[in-house]
C-alpha cells in the first residue's frame, strides 16, 4: 500500500480495522496513519436511508 501523504510504499499494515471494517495503515517514513479509503473519491461518503427510502407495500 502506497502512503497518500508521501507516495512512499514503507508502509506496515496495522491490527485493528476502522469502525467501518476498513484495514488500517501506518507509513514507516512519515509516521502518518491511513487506511485503505484515504485519498479516494468514497473516503468521506456517508449513507443515510430513511423509512421513506424503503419501497412500500412489497409483499413477502
Amino acid at each position: 500500500m502506497h502512503c497518500p501523504h508521501g507516495s512512499s510504499t514503507a508502509t506496515t499494515e496495522r491490527s485493528d480495522w476502522t469502525a467501518h471494517g476498513y484495514r488500517r495503515f501506518r507509513c514507516r517514513e512519515c509516521g502518518r496513519g491511513f487506511d485503505e479509503r484515504t485519498g479516494s473519491v468514497l473516503n468521506r461518503l456517508r449513507l443515510k436511508l430513511s423509512l421513506r427510502d424503503l419501497p412500500i407495500g412489497v409483499g413477502f
